[in-house]
């Protein structure tokens, strides 16, 4: 073997090490880099969460509304009963502001109305799934930015804790992966939600699988966006990528609301009709427009497919990333190696995230 070829040799040896190396560093910004972000971004949620139920108490008070502890059914009235907002100044409870049955929407105060509705990409809630220990605030909106943040709202669906299907979508291995173990999830287990109207337990409902076991989820394709409309019931559904780091299918969990749910409120109030009575099984509804008015054709992938406009951004910050790389070779060779390669390592690494950034945005969300 010549010594021009041993060179080459070694030239594209480096070259694929120096590839799986940055693939491995990829998959680690993927799955840890990620999550990280994510933590950030919840711990301020949970702050601006905590904001809004204390604007929200204290017009509460200020306009006395009805105590928020107050059952969820209406009774007849009785000469013995006293009046519905007797003392809830008093006995509010700050995590559960808003009475579930505050009675007609149009009897809530315009002011608290708008207290009660969250901005696009801004937090909306809070769900909690103790049998897989998962806990998360939820923001409004399914879009990318939102996602990265935690599991969001479809905002085609009703709030959780109001009437109708109110559907939730989140990662699954990626950004704190906070839907990881939906698969794990048994019939009759709960799903906690706190939301500015209040809290609300929703339960498991039962799924047959292929194998005829009663298991806790189903699977969907994407183009399957029949799961969010209406089923005349309080149902929340939990949507996430299936298999595990793979967008081919998509992972369902419903829940049924166990208590009386919520008034909607005029600003979230979705255009859907419910499913008709002779509906056959899920996976056999009609994708039909005009069976889920509201619901785009795709509503499970617009937030999770490819997304091609970083293409450019990813290739560029790639040419960027390779240029410091080359740079700090050729200083090398001139210079010194090591305090060649020292100096260049902040700036590479700059690039490199920035790229990953990119890639991660354009390469389906799992």
């Amino acid at each position: 073997m010549t010594h021009r070829t041993a060179a080459v040799i070694g030239g594209i040896g480096r070259a694929l090490i120096a590839m799986g190396m940055l693939t491995l560093a990829f998959a680690g910004f993927q799955l840890w880099g990620t999550g990280l972000q994510e933590t950030r971004a919840q711990d301020s949620l949970e702050t601006d969460f905590e904001e809004q139920l204390a604007s929200i108490q204290a017009l509460t008070e200020e306009l006395d509304e009805p105590d928020p502890d107050a059952p969820t059914t209406t009774t007849p009235a009785t000469d013995d009963a006293e009046p519905a907002n007797a003392d809830s100044a008093e006995s509010a409870d700050s995590d559960n502001p808003v009475i579930a049955d505050a009675g007609p929407v149009n009897d809530i105060d315009p002011a608290l109305v708008a207290l009660l509705t969250a901005d696009q990409g801004a937090v909306m809630g809070n769900i909690n799934i103790p049998a897989i220990d998962m806990s998360r605030h939820i923001v409004e909106g399914v879009a990318r930015p939102d996602l990265r943040k935690g599991p969001g709202h479809y905002s085609t669906s009703p709030l959780p804790g109001q009437p109708g299907n109110a559907a939730i979508a989140g990662h699954r291995t990626t950004y704190g992966s906070p839907f990881g173990d939906l698969d794990l999830l048994e019939p009759g287990d709960e799903i906690l939600v706190t939301t500015l109207q209040g809290n609300f337990v929703y339960e498991v409902m039962p799924q047959i699988n292929d194998e005829g076991e009663e298991v806790g989820h189903f699977i969907v394709s994407p183009s399957q966006v029949e799961i969010l409309q209406d089923f005349g019931d309080n149902r929340l559904t939990l949507t996430a990528c299936h298999p595990k780091y793979s967008a081919r299918q998509r992972i369902v969990v419903t829940a049924l609301l166990v208590e009386e749910p919520a008034p909607l409120l005029p600003t979230t109030v979705p255009e859907i009709v419910a499913a008709s009575d002779d509906a056959g099984p899920i996976d056999e509804l009609a994708l039909d427009e005009g069976n889920v008015i509201g619901i785009g054709e795709n509503a499970l992938d617009e937030a999770l497919g490819w997304n091609y406009a970083e293409r450019t951004p990813t290739i560029l910050w790639a040419l960027v990333t390779a240029l410091v790389a080359a740079v700090a070779i050729g200083l090398g060779r001139m210079w010194k190696r090591w305090p060649s390669y020292i100096l260049a390592t902040p700036g590479f690494l700059v690039a490199l995230f920035v790229c990953f950034s990119h890639l991660d945005r354009l390469l389906p969300a799992l």
